[in-house]
């Protein structure tokens, strides 16, 4: 430890103080990454027991509301998830479009289960 003179700081400190700073900056931006957002917001799952559909299961909130605009990310969302797992990404078809229940099981607490299908024309 290094004894600190009035009006000086310690290197050690200002070492500390910079790494702080320098990790802060770096770190306040990743929020606004929109992969950032398709996974906090949405999952997408292939369920186990059903081979006919895919899930996509998203949260709405006032970033992402349940309106037109919201409505139109959300698809972009899909068309990533579909892509990454080079699946349907320009040839799906929304076959269902509900909210959760409320006993059902939703370990993320998602709002909103899309059923998807591939090959049934572009975008819905």
């Amino acid at each position: 430890m290094c004894v600190k003179k009035l009006n000086e700081l310690c290197p050690l400190r200002i070492a500390s103080l910079l790494v702080a700073v320098v990790l802060g900056s770096a770190c306040s931006n990743v929020h606004k990454s929109a992969d950032y957002e398709r996974h906090l917001y949405s999952q997408f799952v292939v369920p186990y027991d059903r081979n006919d559909v895919m899930y996509f299961d998203v949260t709405i909130n006032a970033e992402f509301p349940d309106d037109d605009a919201g409505e139109a990310t959300r698809m972009e969302w899909l068309k990533t998830w579909l892509a990454q797992r080079n699946m349907c990404a320009d040839n799906f078809k929304i076959v269902d479009r509900r909210p959760f229940e409320p006993m059902e099981n939703n370990p993320a607490r998602h709002d909103i289960r899309y059923e998807v299908q591939c090959g049934s024309g572009p975008g819905s």
